[in-house]
């Protein structure tokens, strides 16, 4: 089996563009699965830096400029990108990438896609191969008739189970399943923690990074904002398109490279995660207990799933809860907080899962699960 996989228009499936999720997981599914019993072929931008046993150039820097223009790999949102699939980077870049798998694609390899119905395009051009849709955090999936299935790897349970909401199946489909976010320990080095609470995350309305500065100031410390959104800055706001966020003591350091996040996050007493809208996945929690800091979040979304209560960190409901459960988690063992993480989303740990999916949908050119009705079968539940 080799995987094509389906880089993305608007960034460099490289280190520096750690602040894109979907960037980042490229780059570490690539690592996870090549050097396997498989070829893995990327399709990305002439600068990849991700390991790979081919890669394919579909997009030029000098191209992508064009259709964002010039601008810190770390602050992609002033770049202008949607997931608009009419948008001329998708349809552009899908087209290049179909000419490319039609040169290399064998009848059962799997074709790797990461932005859902935005590569729309790809999926549709071969509609015989099985598509895998490998690191979904969004909630446009490929859901249309096909002879062959796009089966869907959701980051978490809560996630899947709110994308079925919103399309009204009360059956999950045999060929999905949950697959988390996956991170490097040796970018994520273990930190003995300090007196400073940190906010890591862009800087919108979604995200309530001003909650933040509540719990810190009803604390008294310190709290540390990194991320991406901030127009302008004092020690004590720092003032987004959507947001305000004030402290008495507060200290902006915008958006930031992989060896500081790591430094950010070692050195924090806790990370806060008030989230308030369905977080499919929240990365910055888990790699916040990889590197020993316990994370304090809503219990909404994800965070049920990837924080162990007691353990890596608390939720919360309300404004005290939040509050109370940042105190107490100033007193969790940072060791038992990393080894938690380690166990279950480094690399190691998660590889094991894709073999798993990869073997399960390998079985649909033979018998299947649906075997015993005699004929290959996806279910998409009206």
């Amino acid at each position: 089996m080799t995987l094509h996989v389906v880089a993305l228009p608007h960034t460099v499936t490289d280190g520096k563009y750690n602040t894109c999720a979907y960037t980042s997981r490229v780059i570490k599914f690539c690592r996870m699965m090549t050097g396997q019993d498989r070829r893995v072929i990327l399709y990305g931008h002439e600068n990849s830096t991700a390991p790979c046993d081919e890669h394919v150039v579909v997009v030029k820097e000098q191209r992508r400029q064009q259709w964002f223009g010039s601008h810190d790999e770390n602050d992609l949102d002033r770049g202008g990108f949607d997931w608009n699939p009419a948008s001329p980077w998708w349809s552009e870049t899908n087209a290049r990438i179909v000419g490319e798998i039609a040169k290399r694609a064998q009848p059962t390899d799997l074709l790797c896609l990461t932005a859902g119905l935005a590569q729309k395009l790809v999926a549709d051009a071969f509609p015989n191969m099985i598509g895998a849709e490998i690191m979904c955090g969004y909630e446009g999936i490929l859901t249309g008739p096909r002879p062959s299935p796009v089966a869907v790897a959701f980051e978490s349970h809560t996630h899947r189970h709110f994308v079925c909401g919103l399309n009204g199946w009360r059956f999950p489909r045999e060929y999905d399943t949950v697959i988390p976010n996956q991170f490097d320990p040796e970018e994520l080095p273990y930190g003995d923690g300090g007196d400073y609470l940190l906010f890591m995350g862009r800087l919108v309305g979604g995200k309530a990074p001003q909650v933040a500065g509540m719990v810190a100031d009803a604390l008294g410390m310190k709290l540390v904002v990194a991320g991406s959104g901030g127009r302008e800055w004092g020690p004590t706001f720092v003032q987004a398109d959507e947001v305000r966020v004030e402290a008495r003591d507060l200290e902006y350091v915008g958006p930031v490279g992989v060896e500081e996040r790591a430094r950010l996050m070692g050195g924090a007493a806790v990370t806060l995660m008030p989230t308030i809208y369905q977080e499919p996945f929240g990365g910055v929690a888990v790699e916040s207990m990889m590197c020993g800091s316990p994370v304090v979040a809503k219990d909404f979304g994800a965070f049920v799933e990837t924080i162990r209560e007691g353990v890596s960190g608390f939720t919360f409901s309300t404004l005290q809860e939040a509050v109370d459960a940042t105190e107490r988690a100033m007193g969790l063992d940072r060791r038992t907080c990393r080894d938690y993480a380690l166990g279950r989303y480094s690399l190691d740990a998660v590889a094991p899962l894709y073999e798993r999916w990869f073997g399960n949908l390998d079985s649909l050119w033979g018998d299947g699960w649906m075997a015993l009705s005699g004929s290959r079968h996806f279910a998409g539940v009206d």
